[in-house]
């Protein structure tokens, strides 16, 4: 009985030793957090130079929804 509990410990040690070295080789996560902080940044250039349209087209909105709901 004790030799069937150290061969089922020393399974689970190295399958949580593998689990943990292919997580530390994962390099999607890393790559797929830079692209999206890469899209927020230009999103917000993009937001920072076309301010001025971005509210205008935002506020004729606004007042078209306003106007067709009688407000």
């Amino acid at each position: 009985m004790r030799e069937r509990m150290i061969a089922g410990y020393l399974r689970r040690k190295l399958a949580c030793r593998n689990a943990l070295e292919n997580f530390a080789k994962e390099e999607k996560g890393a790559s797929d957090i830079v692209a999206i902080m890469l899209v927020i940044v230009i999103l917000i250039a993009v937001a920072a130079v076309f301010r001025t349209q971005l509210l205008a087209a935002v506020n004729g909105v606004f007042e078209q929804l306003m106007e067709a709901l009688g407000i």
